[in-house]
């Protein structure tokens, strides 16, 4: 494959991750963390934060890599390998959204749904294709 045409696959999958940066706070905002997380101890609910904060974290810092700097990903062993680990990781999101969210919120929101696992299942290819053919 054309390094031009990975390089662009690359380009638009840190559009796509800004795009999910955003999504987290729009979330935090559609799901009431504050408020949904009021009754749990204070350490789960400092926990909770901090974890979304770093997914947040490295997914705009991916994100930054993909738009600024998408030949570092297609150059090198080290390039191939985290390429690989981004597609795993993004396929297997897919996976935890099939088998593990809520059903009914997921039949709930259909439209977010399949949005979100074409978005997953979009991230995912872009990165096995970068992998697989530099």
């Amino acid at each position: 494959m054309h390094p031009l045409i990975l390089e662009t696959g690359l380009r638009i999958a840190g559009a796509i991750l800004t795009g999910l940066v955003v999504a987290n706070f729009v979330a935090a905002k559609r799901w009431n963390y504050a408020d949904n997380l009021a009754g749990v101890p204070v350490i789960v609910r400092q926990v909770f934060y901090v974890h979304c904060a770093y997914i947040i974290a490295i997914i705009a810092s991916l994100a930054l890599l993909c738009l600024g700097w998408p030949g570092l990903l297609l150059e090198g062993g080290m390039a191939r390998v985290l390429c690989y680990f981004f597609a795993v990781f993004w396929v297997s999101r897919v996976i935890v959204q099939l088998s593990y969210y809520d059903r009914e919120t997921r039949r709930r929101d259909r439209g977010w749904d399949l949005f979100f696992l074409g978005v997953f299942l979009a991230l995912g290819t872009v990165f096995a294709l970068a992998a697989f053919f530099q």
